[in-house]
This record gives C-alpha cells, sequence and structure tokens, in this order.
C-alpha cells in the first residue's frame, strides 16, 4: 500500500503536509492551493484514495470521513449481521470516529469476484468478514492498496480480530466433565474456517483428558432442519449419549424437536451446550432455554473498528490479531 511518507517524497513536502491534505485540513493550516492540488494528483497517481472528492463525505463539517467497506458472506450467518453492525455503529458514534459504512455482500469461496479492482479503490479500507480457506488463499496471494482487516480469521499477512477458539471448544467439556458426563457427541457443519477445527480438536482433547469418551461427530445442514435431523440419528444410533456440543445455534434449536418427539425432559440425564451466535433472547426465551458460549458479536465488531481506525493513521503498522474473550452462560439444558 502507497504510504503518506512516499506521497511526501515525491512531492517534496513533509508527511504532516500531506496528511492534513488528505484530511481535509488546508485551508485551516493555510497550506497553499498548488500544494494541495500537486499533492492529491501524486495522490492519486500512486493510488492512495483515488477520486478523493467522491470517497470523501462532507455532511454538516468539513470533516473528511473514511468509507469503509465490510465484506459479509451471504449465507445463513447473515443472521449474526446486525449485532456485527450494531456493534460497528455503537463504537462509530461513540468515538466519533469519521468513517461512513457500506455493506458488500459475497459468496463464500468466491472472494475474488466481489473484490473487484474498481470497488477496493473506492474505499479507504476494508472489513472481510466470515472469509472461507480459499478466500484466505486469495487474500494471501494479492496486495491490496488500502488497509485490510479481518473479522474472526487467523493471517500472516493482514491483521484481524478472533475470538477464543480454544475457550470456545474446552468450556464445554469442562462442565460436561464436571456434571460427570461420559458419553460426548458434537453436531457441527462442515468447517468453514481453521477455528471451527480448533473448537472441534480442543473439545476432544479436553473430554478424553478430562476421562470421558472420545466425541462422537455428525455434520449436517447449518439451519435448524439440520440440527433436526443430526440429532435424531445420533439419538437414534447412540441412545446412551449423555451431552452434545452444537456447534451453531440454529443446529441446536432444531434439535429442541427431537427431545420433545422422544420426551426428553430437561433438566435431566441429557445434556447439551451450544454455541451462541443468534443474541440472548432466542436462547434465553426456549424451552429449554439453552445454555451456550456467548460469542460477543459485538466486542468483536468494535475491535475490528478501532483496528481499522489505527490502520488508517500508522502505515508502519504490525500485523497482530486480537483475541475478544467469550463467556459461558449455564441454562436449562445444562444447568448449573
Amino acid at each position: 500500500m502507497v504510504t503518506i511518507k512516499e506521497i511526501a517524497r515525491e512531492a517534496n513536502v513533509s508527511p504532516t503536509t500531506v496528511s492534513l491534505i488528505l484530511n481535509n485540513k488546508s485551508k485551516e493550516r493555510k497550506i497553499s492551493a498548488d500544494t494541495e492540488q500537486r499533492v492529491l494528483q501524486i495522490a492519486r497517481r500512486m493510488g492512495y484514495l483515488p477520486n478523493l472528492q467522491a470517497v470523501s463525505l462532507k455532511k454538516n463539517t468539513s470533516r473528511f470521513s473514511y468509507r469503509i467497506l465490510i465484506l459479509w458472506v451471504a449465507d445463513s450467518r447473515a443472521q449474526t449481521m446486525m449485532r456485527f453492525f450494531q456493534g460497528l455503529e455503537s463504537t462509530i458514534e461513540e468515538e466519533k470516529l469519521p468513517f461512513e459504512v457500506l455493506l458488500q455482500s459475497y459468496k463464500g469461496g468466491s472472494l475474488q469476484h466481489a473484490m473487484k479492482n474498481e470497488l477496493v479503490l473506492s474505499c479507504h479500507g476494508i472489513i472481510v468478514c466470515n472469509a472461507a480457506e480459499s478466500d484466505l488463499e486469495f487474500l494471501d496471494s494479492n496486495n491490496f492498496q488500502r488497509p485490510l482487516v479481518l473479522y474472526n480469521r487467523y493471517s500472516k499477512k493482514y491483521p484481524g480480530v478472533v475470538m477464543d477458539d480454544r475457550s470456545i471448544g474446552t468450556i464445554p467439556a469442562e462442565v460436561f466433565a464436571s456434571h460427570g458426563k461420559k458419553k460426548p457427541a458434537l453436531i457441527t457443519t462442515l468447517p468453514a474456517f481453521n477455528g471451527m477445527n480448533i473448537r472441534q480438536n480442543l473439545f476432544a482433547y479436553t473430554c478424553l483428558s478430562r476421562g470421558m469418551g472420545e466425541p462422537l461427530v455428525y455434520y449436517s445442514d447449518s439451519c435448524p432442519k439440520g440440527g433436526y435431523e443430526a440429532t435424531t440419528r445420533l439419538l437414534d444410533e447412540h441412545p446412551e449419549t449423555d451431552c452434545i456440543l452444537y456447534m451453531r445455534e440454529d443446529l441446536a434449536l432444531g434439535a429442541l424437536r427431537t427431545f420433545g418427539e422422544k420426551n426428553i425432559r430437561f433438566p435431566g440425564s441429557l445434556e447439551f451446550i451450544t454455541i451462541g451466535d443468534a443474541g440472548l433472547p432466542i436462547s434465553e426465551t426456549s424451552y429449554p432455554s439453552l445454555s451456550i458460549i456467548f460469542l460477543p458479536l459485538e466486542k468483536v465488531a468494535s475491535e475490528c473498528i478501532r483496528l481499522m481506525n489505527h490502520q488508517l493513521h500508522d502505515f508502519e503498522h504490525e500485523i497482530t490479531s486480537c483475541v475478544v474473550p467469550v463467556a459461558y452462560i449455564p441454562r436449562e439444558s445444562s444447568p448449573g
């Protein structure tokens, strides 16, 4: 990415002067019109914020605004998108960040088709959400002229904000073991990113290390019907199962029909915990109410936008990942 220092060197001015011009403060700091135009022309020619006047946003003040593009995968995870955007908007408002947020959907595994050069160059920064492994390979093999932050993905090339995948996998096994459970199972979708493998492997490892059996693993479609069908199949084939971890909240909600059909009551000998990504109202008002590993999506979004703000102002930044803690909320499906 072109830096302010490179533009300053080309224009034969100081980096501070370039920064003031790009932030629309030329008149305020009495920078000449000739210098301003020369710097803007060089910035455009070098690929730094082209079409600057179209990209900047002037509302009731003359403050420069950054256009931040959010790329969100178009699948069932759209239900979590509102929580993510609530976290973004509250942080932007509370910290008075000069950001305009735009949304662009894409198909998982086809990020390269969404990230057209003209779209990338029309914004100041990009937050990529829910990238598949092939999408991460695409990002790693390319260089973009804009700061890029990853949501809940790991990369050696781009900074990002991730949830504590180790705790997400470990906590349910620890809870089940403390309740004396011995026959665990896991119901999940096919892994879409490496964090899911971390969660699944840590769950299995902790179960074995705490004297439980190796978890049975059943895969399903990522919808309530998938959870219903996988749970029915699991309990028909292994009725001795005494604890289940659901990797998605909609899978656990679908399983409630299975439990009703089989007349399984809670609290009882069978317990289950789910990774809670849909928000508290659904999980706490179902019957039974769901014990969840609560994913703080709003907090993750807040850290993403803070990291983007840092990226936009520190052109010598290090590649780091911020890890956001998760919380366990016990309810009727695994009480205590």
